[in-house]
């Protein structure tokens, strides 16, 4: 009974060691391990006998191999294209040859991409994580989206604010200006004497004419008691023998 206890003591580090994933730098220290041995393999060489994936240039270190019998699984041609620049995981026993360890890989399944491997690993749980992740960015922007949409509606009620009172501002402005006094109209400018000359009329006396006109330059007596005034500028008029005017030359028609 007490030897089952012992057995598991013994087996758990097998185990652990069986399910560790270590770097290739590391790969040394755990010869004789089965272990998944993960870093980026930096060059491809294949010859005839064998195909060796290097994790550093010299090839000094550790290294993923895979023998001419297995080239039907991984071709060499494949080996190169697929892995030779990429992140790769090596799972296999790790085994010392030529003072360098490495692990001899048979199959695909000894060695995967890091990425793929790592999908895999998160399985169907990765899936309803990833979108819970993108659920969680995306109330982040929402939220985000939301602050912006409030900013800019405080931004808005404060320039109709300033545009109000603007408003309010210019009304006073005109109303200020509407109350002030219009200036008083212009004084009535004296009246030409060629708008009295002007005036002179048909039945007009002496007196009216001379007031209107000024006196003439000389008058001249006529038949019938009728008497003709003259200016200078050659304008007229004809009285009858009461003193009226009837006819005129140069005032206009009358």
């Amino acid at each position: 009974m007490r030897a089952l206890p012992i057995t598991l003591l013994v087996a758990l580090p097998a185990l652990a060691a069986a399910e560790a994933t270590i770097t290739w730098e590391e790969a040394d220290k755990h010869v004789g391990e089965q272990a998944t041995v993960e870093g980026r393999v930096v060059d491809v060489h294949c010859s005839p006998i064998s195909c060796l994936l290097a994790f550093e240039p010299t090839f000094n270190r550790f290294t993923a191999v895979v023998q001419a019998r297995s080239f039907d699984a991984l071709p060499p041609a494949e080996l190169e294209r697929r892995y030779k620049g990429q992140h790769v995981l090596v799972h296999g026993t790790i085994r010392k040859n030529d003072g360098k360890p490495e692990i001899e890989v048979a199959s695909s399944e000894a060695l995967s991409l890091a990425g793929a491997r790592r999908r895999e690993e998160r399985g169907p749980e990765g899936a309803p994580r990833a979108q819970a992740e993108a659920a969680q960015r995306l109330a982040d922007v929402l939220t985000r989206i939301e602050d912006l949409t409030e900013r800019l509606a405080g931004v808005e009620e404060r320039l109709d604010t300033l545009l109000a009172q603007m408003e309010q501002r210019n009304a006073a402005l005109a109303a200020a200006e509407g109350a002030q006094a219009p200036p008083p109209p212009p004084a009535s400018a004296a009246r030409p004497a060629y708008q009295a000359i002007r005036s002179v009329k048909r039945g007009m006396s002496r007196a009216d004419v001379e007031r209107l006109a000024g006196p003439p330059q000389y008058a001249e007596a006529n038949s019938g008691g009728w008497t003709t005034w003259y200016w200078a500028d050659g304008r007229s008029v004809s009285f009858d023998g009461r003193g009226r005017v009837q006819a005129l030359n140069g005032f206009g028609t009358p």
